[in-house]
């Protein structure tokens, strides 16, 4: 509980961090992340303190950049708490804990523009490979990221598989395949419960929202609906439950 604790609250002050990167890398496919407000187009503070000091407001016209800061923040903490509670003293926890943050900046920058930048997914995969393996040499059995490796194709595959069914962009997204084939390789690497819980639970509470959203007609059945959030949900309440 003691790590979890730390994790938690590491989460909470990566949040004007996280939500800075939000708002830069919330733009169009092909399109350099924002350098300036897209308001005034003053430019956004520069140097190595612009992240920790990000207040989600342009400082000179005042308008609000982005995701709120406390909202990133809690999503962060919830992050950080389940890998610690989960892995504790586990040296694996660094490579989770990079792996959370990141997919809290997917899930922000999805529900922005619903996209799943490669720029993100791409480094989250390679640090899992080299992290967790690194990890699983020190301790002696490859067997968790041989499996990780094995559930990265399965998750992958499934959803690949899905995206082709309708490439209309009224569903799943290529995006969201490989980010499921990133969440494959965590949550395999935990064992097979955790990825089945995992993309469970997101697709459940997917298809709840979705009903949810006809019910109240917010929605219609050629409403896209963003999944990249829900699959990282459910890696969440496989981390926590699993």
């Amino acid at each position: 509980m003691d790590v979890a604790v730390v994790t938690a609250l590491v989460g909470a002050l990566s949040g004007p961090a996280l939500a800075r990167g939000a708002y830069q890398m919330s733009v169009d496919a092909g399109t350099p992340a924002r350098q300036r407000c897209g308001h005034c187009c003053e430019p956004l503070p520069a140097g190595w303190a612009r992240f920790g000091l990000w207040t989600g407001r342009c400082g000179h016209c005042r308008d609000a950049l982005g995701p709120r800061i406390w909202l990133v923040a809690i999503a962060a903490a919830a992050a950080g708490f389940a890998v610690g509670l989960r892995l504790g003293n586990d040296p694996a926890v660094l490579t989770f804990l990079a792996f959370a943050f990141g997919g809290v900046l997917l899930a922000f920058i999805d529900l922005a523009v619903r996209r799943l930048p490669d720029q993100l997914t791409a480094p989250l995969a390679v640090l899992g490979l080299v992290g967790l393996s690194t990890t699983a040499y020190l301790n002696r059995d490859m067997t968790p990221v041989l499996r990780g490796l094995i559930a990265a194709a399965l998750a992958g595959g499934l959803f690949l598989a899905l995206a082709l069914i309708r490439p209309d962009g009224d569903g799943m997204g290529l995006g969201d395949a490989k980010l499921a084939a990133v969440l494959g390789l965590y949550l395999g690497y935990l064992g097979w419960g955790d990825l089945t819980l995992g993309i469970l639970a997101g697709s459940a509470a997917a298809s709840v929202f979705g009903l949810v959203m006809l019910r109240t007609g917010r929605m219609d059945r050629k409403s896209a609906l963003t999944y990249g959030p829900f699959l990282l949900l459910g890696a969440l309440v496989a981390m926590l439950v699993g």
